[in-house]
């Protein structure tokens, strides 16, 4: 359908441009002129009485090139000036770009014809330049919003911080990523663009009034409409054929092959409005998921009642993602679905999704779920608004209030006024989880909700399950977090490549497992290896530390007078409450985040605060492993080129070089040459974490700060990421800074620990006196503190 609709669109295109083209030499010498209107020739005369055959052949060109001409030259100028406000670290280059093409936005596009005709010679090229002119400020506008959140996101911190090359990061990376934005919007450009030149041609712009012009004779000769319609229905014909067949032909381009959505989106329903349902709210029976050459779910089936909450547990890769998308009838482009899914007693397909407020899903990353320029508050009340239409302002406001509340997010003014990317990973986790209660939803799909949370947040977290599931909602929890799977669930599917190799009442699974898949996901944490023999000079020293976020117009302080120092081959973990300035911390040690007061010195050499001021072989010294792993990776290069990249770049070697200290990096982390040599876009979360930690360890760095390292990892290969890490630090005296919530990950590696609360150390000391014998009481609640202990089992 696609390619028929692709095919009609170049076919409908053809016509006008041919007509521009070679229509002037197919026209005849022009005649004498008759009555106006009359029926003369085969398609009459004009206002004028010249034959309309005529001018329709000669009419073409004027439109077609002074359009595309200046449809062309305001792309070529707004979009490097979009680019560059957008990629801009330094808000005044913004301001100095942005503001006068604002106030040309505000001057309306008629008088500003006028004005211009004023004072511009007359001629096609002037034409060309006004109409780009007036379209400029817009082209400009929508780039920069399109390219902000790619501009200074995970992705491009990560290329800068490998010094990948400007080509890469902005063409590369940020053109292609609103190359369909730009599509989308040069079909209308490039129409309005037509309808400009027709109306600067009566300003004494470009063509005469009565010149052969398509434009000008739909406007000229619609007086004469009832008389000679041919004069006005042919040329408008034509240009509608430009639109239609520039926006058919672009089309094809921005479909990616998503699956399509059911012609009569169903109404909103409310938890008032649902039937009761008889039997498993949740059927699936052989759900299979293929693709071309492979098979990422083989034949699940599985009920659940109303209440009950299924873990769907498994190693990374092993289809919990594809499947729990399969429920809500969602697949990636190119996977086919067999087998059939009903919820609510409604069957459930990629041409039927399930009715909106009925299933809630909570996504594995979170920032990929929020919506990147809107405020958090709009979103909210925007949900609470759909899912009950009938309810007061005030009523949302409650409704917004409480769900906040209930995740532990503030609801004061500031905090809604504020974007997803002002906030920290675990705080943007509550804040999708908060989206999915306030739709009121029978079903809850949470794909890994505790990744990058604290124990108080997962804690909470465990309570919220339980509470909904009492409360008569079904949920599918995705998790690689055996502490909560312990404390939540009632029944556990073990999935292993997409088959389901056992499922049974949780209690039973977790007390006996009877398959070695089953065996190895519960096994416990490896011993702590005995403690790495490191020098007692620091490697790395942090003095005085303190960094802000802007919030609005104002700044705020996040960490303050901080003081660290790691030695060579020691393991300094930093724990703390999401929101805490773990990752501020980190990202500053990196020149991610440029810090207000104090220093950062690597072997008593003092480092830049920023990375853009540091030498390559300094960014190689330290480096960093983001918290999202699949934003970190630019989605149109392959994972094997980008982990290649960092040896490359700052270690000057070779690309065949670079290529095998890459596939040996990837494979030690537990990827095959298969399955890397893929865009990101085909690995699973878990997948892209190794990946991510291959990358930063290409480049031989002395010290490797971890975010959140293993989080959304299964257990098998979390022991082996954290045995890759305890290895490499023994091996190469390579130093560690982890930052994370799992006790198991700091009991494994920590030397030191240093806790943070509100962005300055509470606590500090021994990884093995602060593991057993906490200082402070919140240390004692991050790292004491078991789920199971915290959330009673929703099973009786």
């Amino acid at each position: 359908m696609r390619r028929l609709r692709t095919l009609t669109g170049a076919a409908v295109l053809t016509v006008p441009l041919a007509l521009a083209v070679f229509g002037p030499m197919l026209a005849s010498e022009p005649g004498d002129r008759v009555f106006p209107f009359s029926g003369d020739g085969v398609l009459g005369t004009d206002f004028v009485g010249r034959d309309v055959g005529q001018q329709v052949l000669l009419g073409g060109r004027s439109v077609v090139l002074v359009a595309v001409g200046a449809t062309l030259l305001a792309y070529l100028i707004g979009v490097p000036a979009g680019l560059l406000a957008a990629s801009s670290r330094r808000r005044w280059v913004d301001e100095l770009l942005m503001r006068p093409l604002d106030l040309t936005l505000a001057v309306p596009s008629l008088l500003l014809l006028i004005l211009l005709a004023a004072t511009a010679p007359p001629g096609p090229l002037t034409l060309v330049g006004i109409v780009a002119l007036i379209g400029l400020p817009e082209i400009a506008r929508i780039t920069r919003a399109a390219a902000l959140p790619l501009a200074h996101g995970p992705a491009m911190e990560a290329m800068r911080l490998y010094r990948e090359t400007w080509w890469r990061r902005g063409p590369g990376y940020v053109g292609t990523g609103i190359r369909r934005v730009l599509l989308a919007d040069a079909g209308v450009r490039f129409i309005g663009a037509v309808y400009l030149v027709a109306t600067a041609s009566f300003l004494g712009i470009g063509v005469a009034p009565d010149a052969a012009d398509w434009a000008v004779m739909v406007d000229r000769n619609r007086t004469g409409l009832f008389l000679q319609p041919w004069a006005v229905a042919v040329p408008a014909a034509l240009i509608i054929c430009l639109a239609v067949g520039l926006n058919l032909v672009t089309d094809r381009m921005l479909i990616s092959g998503a699956v399509p959505s059911p012609s009569t989106p169903p109404a909103p329903a409310t938890t008032e409005d649902r039937e009761p349902v008889s039997g498993p709210l949740l059927h699936v029976q052989d759900l299979t998921a293929t693709t071309v050459d492979r098979t990422l779910v083989d034949g699940v089936s599985v009920s659940l009642q109303a209440g009950e909450i299924l873990a769907v547990i498994g190693a990374s890769g092993s289809g919990k993602t594809t499947t729990a998308r399969a429920l809500l009838g969602e697949v990636t482009p190119g996977v086919t679905l067999t087998g059939t899914v009903t919820l609510a007693g409604r069957p459930v397909t990629t041409a039927t999704p399930p009715v909106p407020g009925t299933a809630g899903y909570v996504p594995q990353q979170p920032a990929a779920a929020l919506h990147p320029v809107r405020r958090i508050g709009a979103v909210l009340h925007e949900i609470a608004r759909h899912h009950a239409p009938g309810d007061s302002r005030i009523a949302h406001r409650r409704a917004v209030t409480a769900v906040l509340d209930r995740v532990s997010l503030p609801a004061d003014r500031r905090f809604l006024r504020r974007f997803p990317h002002q906030l920290s990973g675990g705080q943007q986790q509550r804040l999708v989880i908060a989206h999915a209660l306030l739709a009121h939803a029978v079903l809850l799909i949470a794909d890994e909700p505790t990744t990058g949370q604290d124990a108080l947040t997962r804690n909470d977290v465990a309570r919220e399950l339980t509470k909904l599931a009492r409360e008569g909602i079904a949920v599918v929890l995705l998790s690689h977090d055996l502490h909560l799977v312990r404390a939540v669930a009632d029944q556990i599917l073990v999935l292993h490549r997409g088959a389901a190799v056992e499922h049974g009442r949780a209690a039973e699974v977790l007390a006996a497992p009877r398959q070695r898949h089953t065996r190895e996901l519960l096994a416990p944490p490896p011993a702590r290896p005995v403690a790495a023999v490191g020098e007692d000079r620091p490697l790395l020293r942090v003095t005085g530390l303190s960094a802000v976020h802007r919030d609005g117009g104002r700044r705020r302080e996040v960490i303050r007078e901080i003081d660290l120092a790691v030695a060579a081959g020691r393991c300094l973990a930093v724990v703390g409450r999401s929101g805490s300035g773990k990752t501020t911390l980190a990202r500053c040690v990196a020149g991610l985040h440029p810090a207000r007061t104090g220093q950062v010195a690597l072997d008593g050499h003092h480092l830049a605060a920023h990375l853009d001021s540091r030498q390559p072989h300094e960014l190689g010294a330290v480096q960093y492993v983001f918290q999202d792993a699949r934003a970190s990776f630019n989605p149109y290069r392959t994972v094997l080129d980008q982990t290649a990249g960092p040896a490359r770049r700052l270690r000057n070697a070779t690309p065949e070089q670079a290529r095998r200290t890459a596939l040996h990096l990837l494979e030690r982390v537990g990827l095959a040459e298969h399955t890397v040599t893929q865009r990101p876009d085909r690995l699973s979360g878990g997948e892209l974490h190794r990946a991510a930690l291959a990358r930063a360890l290409a480049s031989e760095p002395r010290v490797l700060i971890c975010d959140e390292t293993t989080a959304g990892l299964d257990s098998v290969t979390q022991h082996g990421i954290l045995t890759l890490l305890d290895d490499l630090r023994r091996n190469l005296a390579l130093t560690l800074i982890v930052i994370s919530h799992d006790r198991d990950v700091v009991a494994h590696l920590a030397d030191q620990i240093v806790v943070l609360d509100n962005g300055a150390v509470v606590d500090r000391g021994p990884a093995e006196l602060l593991l057993t014998h906490a200082h402070h009481p919140l240390t004692s609640a991050l790292l004491h503190t078991d789920p199971a202990t915290a959330a009673a089992p929703s099973n009786p």
